[in-house]
């Protein structure tokens, strides 16, 4: 019986053994998540020349900041419309420079797009990083907050938690997971007909969490890609548009639309929903460029 039971001891793995497969496991981890880390701190884009273009407009200042990149047309004070953008998934924040470049440029109103610096390069990771915005701007009275994709999601969400803090939506090539139809929120949705990225059954779905007058404009020959500077997705749809002409669409839709924005108050918020109208979809056909 003694020389089974030795038997069987001499089989069983020993501390030391144990030991160092739980190092090993504990290191193979450690590498695949910092390899994941790297992986999306990458991040795509930005543009560099995009980027370059936007800095040298001599219509708008470009500022870094511990929050994120601000992009402006003037001093801001309380007159100034801010809108708050989460990129988009594992994309750079800086590959929305020129995006935000245009929105501010349609702007009839001064404005504000603050393109928020994300951990990792993941909105999913900081989605209330847009109290940190305004309170580096404790001037502006009008907010409206939106992005990109997976940052347009979360912005969603941010917004359910803070409708208060907020005027706006605005989603560009993304939707809503949150009940927002009774936040009292002005809504944006813009969306890319050549988009092969975004779920459009879902997106399509989704727009009963927005308010009942949410505006949705459709963009011809704008892919999921165009709506920053980053290059090339994978699984996205063919644009007609140019990168440049894509994110000029986007711009005067967007920017046009918050300036019609930017005259209401926190005020406006506390009216009734019930006085709202009817959602509308447009479908436009920008000037290729």
């Amino acid at each position: 019986m003694r020389n089974s039971l030795d038997s069987i001891a001499r089989r069983l793995p020993t501390r030391r053994t144990l030991a160092l497969a739980a190092g090993a496991v504990v290191l193979l981890s450690a590498i695949v998540v910092a390899a994941g880390a790297a992986y999306f701190a990458a991040g795509l884009g930005p543009n560099a020349d995009a980027v370059a273009a936007a800095e040298a407009d001599p219509d708008v200042a470009v500022d870094r900041t511990p929050v994120g990149t601000a992009v402006r047309d003037g001093p801001v004070t309380a007159s100034t419309v801010g809108f708050v953008y989460y990129p988009g998934g594992r994309v750079s924040h800086e590959s929305y420079v020129p995006t935000a470049a245009e929105i501010v440029a349609a702007s009839d109103r001064a404005a504000l797009v603050v393109v928020v610096d994300a951990p990792l390069n993941l909105a999913v990771l900081a989605p209330d990083r847009a109290d940190r915005v305004r309170e580096r701007y404790p001037d502006v009275d009008a907010w409206a907050v939106g992005g990109h994709s997976l940052g347009g999601a979360m912005a969603c969400r941010h917004a359910a938690g803070n409708a208060g803090a907020y005027d706006a939506l605005v989603l560009h090539a993304a939707y809503c997971d949150r009940d927002l139809s009774q936040s009292g929120l002005d809504a944006l949705v813009v969306l890319g007909g050549a988009d092969g990225v975004i779920d459009a059954e879902r997106e399509r779905a989704s727009r009963e969490n927005l308010p009942a007058d949410a505006r949705v404009v459709e963009l011809d020959g704008v892919n999921h890609a165009g709506f920053g500077a980053y290059g090339p997705q994978p699984g996205d749809g063919p644009a007609s548009l140019s990168p440049a002409a894509s994110r000029r669409a986007v711009g005067n839709v967007t920017g046009t639309w918050l300036s019609e924005r930017g005259a209401v108050t926190r005020e406006r918020r506390s009216r009734s929903v019930s006085h709202r109208g009817s959602a509308g979809v447009l479908t436009a056909a920008p000037v290729a460029g």
